[in-house]
């Protein structure tokens, strides 16, 4: 048992999913165990439990059937389960380091995080320390509970023994930046895109990384080479459409419709107003629709009314020139604009450099409600 049924080999698909069928003889374990995995890497994993749990009843002595179970169970998030497949593999196997990588990983998701470091440990002792593909899920399991310390060991020695693997220096430059070393997580960043220039999730987290140092330009080299659907979060997505209008204007008009589109597809539950301002206390009295229409040519939507104004206060700006009807200017072209709408209807002055100045200005001259 490997890493999401990393098994290897075979045709693409077992007897449920093409014509090629398993390679095993039917009913084998070696049979129950490959079509369990065609099911699992389909998504299918109330199908490769079922499977996996005929397969457990007919072959009772099957260790590693026990394995696979178990991360089926995991998968659909029945965790109690899944520690008693793992546990029973155990006791058919004991120090199978598979099956002990799961039962830590079940312990850790009930809360037993000091015996989940124990199993972690004996699982080390008993060769995961020499498996990238053991050590890889290890480090994850304790970075999504927080462990950042733990996992960045883990890290750490999947690069020395994967020195090659893409995945190993991705994961290792993921947890440094949760410590806050993003010199150190850039570089192995950068060593995983040299393995694999496709790997979107490294080239991704670079990409902000650059951004948030400053360097810009270099951010967006690497956000140009992300295929539009490889933007998984709106954050990231609302940093690559501002670098697209600064630096390359009109030139990346197909590539921000393209981008705007992914933006719309990541957009779940509340409005964007909404989860940009959420759990902000509601403001002043809101606006009329007269005032709102200050924001507004055309079809211009205005925030919400009803809320705060947030630390982040270009974030608010830049979501309100993506909503606009036209979305391809800049930050500062969309307060320009907007400053001079607002003038022209009150005779006010609205400063239009600052995002923070422009938003607390608009609302004084009861353009927008957001506090001083």
């Amino acid at each position: 048992m490997r890493d999401e049924f990393d098994l290897g080999g075979g045709p693409a698909f077992g007897p449920e999913f093409g014509p090629e069928g398993s390679p095993h003889e039917p009913g084998s374990v070696d049979d129950y165990d490959y079509r369990a995995n065609r099911r699992f890497l389909a998504g299918d994993f109330d199908g490769a439990a079922r499977l996996l749990r005929e397969g457990v009843a007919r072959y009772p002595e099957a260790s590693n059937l026990f394995v696979c179970l178990g991360f089926a169970e995991l998968a659909r998030g029945e965790v109690a389960w899944a520690r008693r497949a793992f546990e029973e593999s155990l006791l058919l196997l004991p120090g199978f380091p598979d099956a002990l990588l799961g039962l830590g990983e079940s312990l850790l998701r009930l809360g037993e995080r000091a015996r989940a470091l124990r199993v972690f440990e004996l699982a080390l002792e008993e060769g995961a320390e020499d498996d990238e593909d053991l050590l890889l899920p290890m480090a994850r399991a304790l970075l999504n509970e927080g462990l950042d310390e733990r996992a960045v060991r883990i890290a750490r020695l999947a690069v020395d023994v994967g020195p090659e693997s893409a995945e190993a220096a991705a994961l290792l430059g993921f947890v440094l930046r949760r410590l806050a070393l993003d010199a150190e997580a850039r570089l192995w960043l950068i060593r995983a895109l040299y393995l694999d220039p496709r790997h979107h999730e490294a080239r991704a987290l670079l990409g902000n990384l650059l951004y948030e140092a400053g360097e810009r330009r270099d951010a967006l080299r690497h956000f140009v080479r992300l295929p539009a659907d490889a933007f998984e979060d709106e954050p990231t997505l609302r940093r690559a459409l501002e670098l697209e209008r600064a630096f390359r204007g009109d030139e990346a008009r197909p590539r921000l419709e393209a981008l705007l589109l992914r933006l719309e597809e990541l957009r779940t539950g509340d409005g964007p107003d909404d989860r940009l301002l959420g759990e902000l206390a509601a403001g002043p009295p809101a606006v009329t629709s007269g005032q709102l229409d200050l924001f507004r040519a055309g079809d211009d939507p205005a925030p919400d009314p009803g809320r705060q104004g947030p630390e982040d206060w270009e974030d608010v700006v830049a979501e309100m020139c993506l909503r606009s009807s036209n979305p391809f200017r800049t930050v500062q072209q969309y307060m320009r604009d907007a400053a001079s709408r607002i003038r022209a209807r009150t005779g006010i002055a609205i400063p239009h450099d600052d995002p923070r100045e422009f938003l607390q200005a608009s609302a004084r001259a009861g353009a927008l409600n957001i506090p001083d």
